[in-house]
């Protein structure tokens, strides 16, 4: 007997008029996989730009229909074959593999169990679920890229957004010097959250104001490297979020730059972030203590999605956006 669960899925590419809440097969956990009661999950930009066909890896997901959402938190209630780090029961968290094929905004989801992490009883499923894609750019942009360490400075632009809010927090949790580049609205909470320094872009270009970074991160993709490199030290790299050719033409450009020459050139790259449990168990550990925690700028209910989407396609979030699915 089929399982049923329910879940936000689409039959067609489109705008928020294509979700649709309803009834599709409960996942079965494969090798090396867990199923996870979900009890909320994570609203990123991927989720809207797959929904309207614009997804870099849509290739890689099954036909239609397609149910939505990478990044969940909840309760381990089932073990494919071979997977033995987690236990029935236990709460986790975590984000979906990329050929894991989505499935986060439903009642349960089988995920690689590498891709999860114990959930810090002291957070929240929905703190939780909203960590994972962003948490994680941000972790892997730092220390995989940057190599943040005491003393460093870092420069995060779109510091009030899902990564930037991390970004500045794993930095500052690091011992780095940081700046935060955010609206006047804003910089209050960049504050709060713990930035040395917050400078207001409204109030003229940032990089006019902002000198010999470590790491410039890009969190939203609205700085190009062109205009950043001018905040950077001589050594300082450049990383932002968003993949253009323009990006990636710089990436290799001073790569090459700095192989011929041995010289300390500022130098551009691209994170596309990966799923990884053992990346979100450092997260966590850091949320536990409190060092680290998630700025929510919403909570919505299941059925409540194209509201959430449409709030998160406006790209003016102050954290992230969250579906309560229990």
């Amino acid at each position: 007997m089929i399982k049923i669960v329910r879940a936000v899925f689409i039959r067609r590419y489109g705008g928020v008029d294509v979700l649709e809440v309803g009834e599709r097969p409960r996942p079965e956990p494969g090798p090396g996989q867990v199923l996870v009661e979900v009890h909320a999950a994570g609203v990123n930009p991927r989720d809207w730009l797959l929904r309207e066909g614009r997804y870099q890896f849509r290739w890689l997901l099954p036909r239609f229909p397609i149910v939505l959402g990478s990044d969940v938190s909840g309760v381990v209630a089932g073990l494919g074959p071979g997977a033995t780090r987690f236990s029935i029961g236990e709460a986790v968290f975590g984000m979906q593999t990329t050929l894991g094929r989505m499935g986060g905004y439903a009642e349960y989801v089988a995920m690689a169990e590498s891709a999860l992490a114990r959930k810090p009883p002291s957070v929240s499923h929905q703190e939780a679920a909203a960590a994972p894609c962003a948490a994680l750019t941000a972790w892997q942009s730092l220390h995989a890229i940057g190599r943040v360490a005491p003393g460093r400075r870092v420069t995060v632009a779109g510091a009030s957004g899902g990564v930037g809010t991390y970004a500045f927090q794993l930095a500052r949790a690091a011992g780095a010097r940081i700046t935060a580049v955010t609206s006047g609205p804003n910089v209050a909470l960049a504050r709060e959250l713990g930035a040395e320094v917050v400078v207001d872009y409204t109030e003229g270009p940032w990089t006019d104001r902002v000198r010999d970074q470590d790491v410039v991160l890009d969190a939203v993709g609205r700085t190009p490297f062109a205009a950043a490199r001018a905040a950077l030290s001589g050594g300082g790299r450049y990383i932002t979020t968003v993949p253009r050719a323009a990006t990636f033409a710089a990436a290799v450009s001073t790569r090459l730059l700095w192989g011929l020459t041995g010289c300390r050139w500022p130098r551009a790259h691209v994170v596309l972030v990966r799923a990884s449990g053992a990346d979100l168990e450092s997260i966590g550990a850091l949320m536990a203590t409190g060092g680290v925690r998630s700025v929510l700028d919403g909570v919505y209910p299941l059925e409540a999605v194209r509201e959430a989407h449409a709030r998160s396609r406006t790209w003016r979030t102050r954290g992230k956006l969250v579906l309560r699915v229990r």
